[in-house]
């Protein structure tokens, strides 16, 4: 039996790297090809699940990704912790369809309990409670930077000793 394996991917905002959200770009291409290479590696030899936000940019590819792995045979789940109902709000049309059929062929979409949204006041704090969430819940965490910018889960990983896979999307650097 094949160990069960959760990895929870943050990032900082779509908004900060360098290429934005243009999707053609290589730089973002090269940073989905090693991405999921990152998961691959990670399920090799487990049943991997990836947890993300959803939100759109990295989370987002993360989640299309490891669902295309299953049609490769990989021994990837999918579960997205959608921090708002309002998520979405705003977003381009295309993005809108990309996010819910995400979520209609996620594994599963744990609501976050109560303990989490409690104290929330904000969508901001949402994202960070459901950021918290997964990393609580999870066995390893990839953090996408975009050079000195890191996510703020790390702070939060950190003082839970997970191990941290960091992965600059301005280099394509990998490191622990």
């Amino acid at each position: 039996m094949m160990k069960k394996v959760v990895c929870a991917v943050v990032s900082v905002p779509v908004e900060k790297l360098p290429y934005k959200y243009n999707e053609a770009e290589e730089s973002v291409i090269m940073l989905k090809a090693k991405l999921s290479a990152i998961l691959q590696q990670a399920a090799a030899d487990t049943t991997l699940t990836v947890m993300t936000n959803g939100e759109f940019g990295v989370p987002l590819w993360c989640l299309e990704m490891a669902q295309a792995s299953k049609w490769l045979g990989h021994s990837i789940k999918t579960a997205i912790v959608v921090p708002c109902d309002e998520q979405d709000t705003g977003w381009a049309e295309d993005w809108r369809d990309r996010y819910y059929k995400v979520i209609e062929t996620a594994d599963s979409a744990p609501a976050l309990p109560l303990e989490y949204t409690d104290i929330c006041s904000s969508v901001e704090d949402r994202y960070d409670m459901a950021d918290r969430y997964m990393i609580d819940n999870c066995d390893f965490v990839v953090a996408v930077t975009a050079g000195d910018e890191v996510p703020g889960a790390v702070e939060w990983a950190k003082s839970k000793d997970k191990q941290i896979v960091y992965f600059d999307a301005e280099t394509l650097k990998v490191w622990q």
